[in-house]
């Protein structure tokens, strides 16, 4: 049987994002009902909006509570095959982290689409994401992105590697064509993993989601929650699907692009060291990366970086909470980092697969061979 969907949708101010946008989420769940004879949903978390966000969306057929005090409403849907519409409203802004936790705990089915508010989803692209959870390991599965204003991709499977003190997510890879009959056929058999699922364009297995912890509050208000949940669900014997028969179009960072870039740096440098003060369990691996933070934080007023001294210090603040954290990580972990790390290093190693850390490097091969 094929299982129900909830996409879920956070938005902070983002009204207009929302009329551009959510036209094209409605019609791709549609046709996912229609096609599978299935339930569905669509739970639009507002984040403490200012605008009139809470206003129009009702006036779409969103259904909900109009405060963080009241319990969400159960789904009613006039027709099988249209989705419920759901509005649930955060009285405060809480941030990415908290208001997607709210979504999966308020979602109705086992399948979570997690969606930015700014994302065009084409027609077909709800179908190939649920098929990969028919493996009862899959944690989640995340789409192929590209650009909306330049036409780039930009979200293709990722790569998980240990260099220089860090632990490296953004090294990209596409699946590429193969020569032969019989390569063909072990690379349709094999899994394209990734490294994480991005928040703004993925599927998770709601119920695995909710007993790791969701985004961890650590991470609050955003960035590297969704690196890390990914990452906690690998070490726990999970693993990340990179599905690019699922294509979306970003209008990246239109939310955030409101928010002072200074202080965005400061808080996604202080959360990659709260990741991996959390998460990096290995001894040897955890040694080299405090010598590289202690190079890089001596350094960094020669290198024109003290805004890096300053997320270092932010992230020492956190030292009782980091510490508790990970000993529960370290306690629920069924695969050791080096582990991890091997199974991208074998990924890389086979034919269909063409590794890349800059988007030269990407344009430069046939895009008809690119899947």
């Amino acid at each position: 049987m094929t299982p129900g969907v909830s996409i879920v949708i956070p938005s902070w101010n983002g009204l207009e994002l929302l009329k551009r946008f959510l036209p094209s989420v409605i019609a791709a769940v549609t046709h996912y009902s229609q096609q599978f004879n299935c339930p569905t949903e669509i739970v639009i978390i507002d984040d403490g909006s200012v605008d009139e966000t809470v206003e129009w969306l009702p006036a779409q057929g969103f259904v909900g509570a109009r405060s963080d005090a009241q319990s969400p409403p159960r789904p009613v849907s006039p027709s099988p095959f249209l989705p419920a519409l759901r509005l649930i409203r955060n009285e405060t802004n809480r941030g990415f982290g908290p208001t997607c936790n709210r979504g999966f705990e308020a979602a109705t089915y086992p399948l979570v689409f997690l969606l930015n508010n700014d994302v065009e989803v084409e027609l077909n692209a709800i179908a190939p994401l649920v098929e990969n959870f028919a493996d009862a390991s899959v944690f989640a599965a995340h789409c192929r992105v590209f650009d909306l204003e330049s036409g780039r991709e930009v979200g293709t499977g990722k790569l998980g590697s240990f260099d220089r003190g860090f632990i490296r997510v953004h090294r990209s890879y596409v699946s590429v064509a193969t020569t032969t009959d019989e390569e063909a056929a072990t690379n349709q058999r094999a899994r394209l993993y990734s490294m994480f699922a991005s928040g703004g364009s993925a599927m998770f297995d709601r119920e695995k989601f909710l007993e790791i912890g969701g985004f961890d509050s650590l991470l609050a208000p955003i960035y590297w929650e969704d690196v890390d949940i990914s990452y906690r669900a690998w070490k726990r014997g999970l693993s990340v699907i990179y599905e690019p028969r699922s294509v979306v179009h970003h209008r990246v960072s239109s939310t955030m692009r409101k928010v002072n870039q200074s202080k965005v740096r400061r808080m996604q440098q202080r959360h990659r060291l709260i990741y991996h003060w959390v998460n990096l369990h290995d001894g040897a691996l955890m040694r080299s990366h405090i010598a590289w933070v202690a190079l890089l934080s001596l350094t960094a007023p020669l290198r024109l970086q003290p805004s890096f001294l300053l997320s270092v210090a932010s992230a020492l603040k956190k030292l009782p909470q980091i510490r508790k954290r990970r000993l529960e990580e370290k306690r629920a972990a069924q695969r050791t980092d080096r582990d991890v790390f091997e199974i991208f290093a074998s990924l890389e190693q086979r034919a269909n697969v063409f590794a890349y850390d800059k988007d030269a490097e990407l344009e430069a091969t046939r895009p008809e061979q690119r899947r």
